[in-house]
């Protein structure tokens, strides 16, 4: 595989989005679902009354968050990036980023040496760079 060198804060950066994937799922539907019951209101128009198509104001909401929008390219990038790797890398994923196990216990599981460990880390790391537009793949061979 190759190795890209990336960025430390855009690491640290990929890592906190790796660690968050679970409630970055959760914030998403806490989004939809506030735009989705929140109570509607009439849209006063000059010289013709009150319009009102809650419906359509709520898909438009829907449609163009930007943070609904942020958050499910990210969403999007991590399953691309873990549908690329190796099964072993995915486990590290569930041990690590969405269980929160610490390094030792993480190693015993699966089992791997620590060198594996952090080898496996560094490269799901990148692949989610990759995926996330933070490294174009064909500057790094010059």
């Amino acid at each position: 595989m190759l190795t890209l060198k990336i960025n430390r804060a855009i690491f640290r950066y990929i890592e906190h989005e790796l660690y968050n994937y679970d409630e970055t799922l959760k914030e998403i539907q806490e989004i939809k679902n506030n735009i989705i019951e929140q109570s509607p209101y009439r849209e006063t128009v000059p010289g013709s009354g009150y319009i009102s198509d809650p419906t359509a104001r709520k898909a438009v909401k829907l449609t163009t968050s930007t943070a609904i929008a942020r958050m499910e390219r990210t969403i999007r990038a991590i399953d691309r990036a873990m549908g690329l790797l190796p099964e072993e890398h995915n486990q590290l994923f569930q041990l690590k980023y969405r269980q929160k196990r610490a390094m030792k216990q993480v190693c015993d599981e699966i089992p791997t040496s620590e060198r594996t460990y952090f080898r496996w880390r560094r490269e799901i790391v990148e692949m989610v760079a990759k995926e996330m537009g933070f490294v174009n793949v064909a500057l790094q061979y010059f």
